[in-house]
C-alpha cells in the first residue's frame, strides 16, 4: 500500500470522525441551549431553532466534501502529505466560521426571559472530586517524568554525537529536538486538563434534585479518563519515536514518517471513538442522563449569556471555578475570569514558544 494511499485513507477516516461528530453535537446539547446561546427549554423545540439545527447540519456536509476535495487534490498533484494537513485545514477552520455563523442565527433567537433565568441561583454543589481524579494524578505525573526526560536525553545524545562526530554539526537539531519538545508541552497540558475536568464545577437544573447532579458526576468521571487515557498514549508514542528518531539519526526522519502517522491516526480513532460513546451513552454535561429533569431550566453561569463570548469562552471574574460545563461542543472549558486559567493557558503558551525557540536556535547555530 502506497504512502499516498495510507496518508489520503486518514485523512477520510479524520474527515468523517470531526465531521460525524459535528453533526452530532446539537442532539446531545443540554435542553435549552442552541449553539453556544441559552434561549430556553421551550424555544429550543420551535421551527425557528430547528431551521438554525438545519442550515448548521447542511453546512456540515458540504464542509466535509470541500475537505476532502482539497486533501485529494493536493495528493493527487505528488503531495500527499500536504494535502492530508491542508484538508483538515479546512475542516477545522471551515468549521469554527460555520459555527460563528450559527451562532449568530441563535443568539437572535434569545428571548428577553433568558437573561432573566440566568439571575437565578443554580442548584447547590457540593464541591468534590470526581472518580478519574486518581487517574488523572497518574497520568500527569508520568506524564512530566516521561517527557523530561525524552527531552534531557534528546539533548544529551545530541550534544554526545556533535563531540564524536563534528560533521554533525551539519545535521539538523530541529528535527532531534521537535518530538520530544511538543511531548514536553502537550502531554502534561492533557494530563493537567482530565485533572482540571475531575474537578470542574458541574452545572445542575435548578430545583432539579439528585438526578442531575449524578448525571454530571457520571459525565465527568468518564471525560476525566478519557483525557488521562489520550494524555498517557500521547506520551508513550512520542517518547518512543523521539528515542527512534535519535537511534536512527535525523537525517533518516522520513523513513518514520509512516509509523509516525499511524501512531497518530490511531491516538486519533482511539479519541474519536470514545468521545461518540459519550456523546451516545451520555450527552453534553450528562444531558441524556437528565431525562427526569431535563424540563427544568438551568440557571446561573450556563445559562447567563452575558458570560460567554461567541457561546465558546466563559468569562466570569466572580466565579472561582477553573474549569465550566462547555454550552457547545463536548466536555469542560476554563473560566478566562478565573487567574489560575489565565496562568495554566499563558504558560502552556509561553512553553510552546520557548521550546520551538530553543529548537530553532540550534538549528541555526549548527547550521542545520
Amino acid at each position: 500500500m502506497s504512502e499516498a494511499v495510507v496518508v489520503n485513507l486518514f485523512l477520510t477516516v479524520r474527515v468523517l470522525l470531526v465531521g460525524g461528530i459535528l453533526i452530532a453535537l446539537p442532539s446531545i446539547m443540554r435542553k435549552g441551549l442552541l449553539f453556544g446561546a441559552y434561549v430556553g427549554e421551550t424555544l429550543a423545540d420551535q421551527d425557528a431553532a430547528r431551521q438554525v439545527r438545519e442550515s448548521w447540519y447542511i453546512g456540515c456536509v458540504i464542509l466535509m466534501l470541500l475537505s476532502l476535495l482539497v486533501g485529494y487534490g493536493i495528493s493527487l498533484a505528488g503531495q500527499p502529505v500536504t494535502g492530508n494537513f491542508t484538508g483538515t485545514a479546512v475542516l477545522l477552520s471551515g468549521g469554527l466560521v460555520l459555527y460563528l455563523r450559527t451562532y449568530s442565527k441563535a443568539r437572535r433567537l434569545v428571548p428577553p426571559a433568558a437573561a432573566d433565568q440566568a439571575k437565578k441561583a443554580a442548584a447547590p454543589l457540593v464541591s468534590s472530586e470526581s472518580k478519574g481524579a486518581g487517574l488523572a494524578k497518574f497520568a500527569l505525573g508520568i506524564c512530566l517524568l516521561a517527557s523530561l526526560a525524552t527531552y534531557a536525553y534528546a539533548v544529551g545524545s545530541y550534544q554526545d554525537m556533535l563531540a564524536s562526530v563534528p560533521a554533525y554539526a551539519r545535521t539538523s537539531f530541529y528535527k532531534m529536538i521537535l518530538l520530544p519538545s511538543a511531548n514536553l508541552a502537550l502531554s502534561p497540558f492533557l494530563a493537567l486538563l482530565a485533572l482540571l475536568t475531575a474537578n470542574a464545577k458541574r452545572s445542575l437544573r435548578g430545583g432539579s434534585g439528585g438526578g442531575s447532579f449524578e448525571a454530571q458526576d457520571a459525565f465527568r468521571t468518564t471525560y476525566a479518563k478519557l483525557f488521562s487515557w489520550t494524555a498517557l498514549l500521547t506520551c508513550a508514542f512520542t517518547s518512543y519515536f523521539s528515542v527512534r528518531i535519535i537511534r536512527v539519526g535525523p537525517s533518516q526522519v522520513r523513513t518514520l514518517a509512516l509509523e509516525i502517522l499511524l501512531s497518530a491516526g490511531f491516538i486519533v480513532v482511539f479519541l474519536g471513538f470514545n468521545l461518540f460513546r459519550i456523546m451516545k451513552g451520555y450527552g453534553q454535561g450528562g444531558a441524556l442522563l437528565e431525562a427526569g429533569s431535563a424540563e427544568a431550566p438551568l440557571t446561573n453561569g450556563i445559562a447567563d449569556n452575558a458570560r460567554w463570548i461567541w457561546g465558546l469562552f466563559y468569562v466570569d471574574w466572580d466565579d472561582p471555578s477553573i474549569m465550566v460545563e462547555s454550552r457547545f461542543g463536548i466536555g469542560y472549558t476554563l473560566n478566562y475570569g478565573n487567574p489560575t486559567a489565565i496562568l495554566i493557558v499563558a504558560g502552556f503558551l509561553v512553553l510552546s514558544l520557548a521550546l520551538t525557540a530553543v529548537a530553532v536556535i540550534g538549528t541555526l547555530a549548527t547550521g542545520g
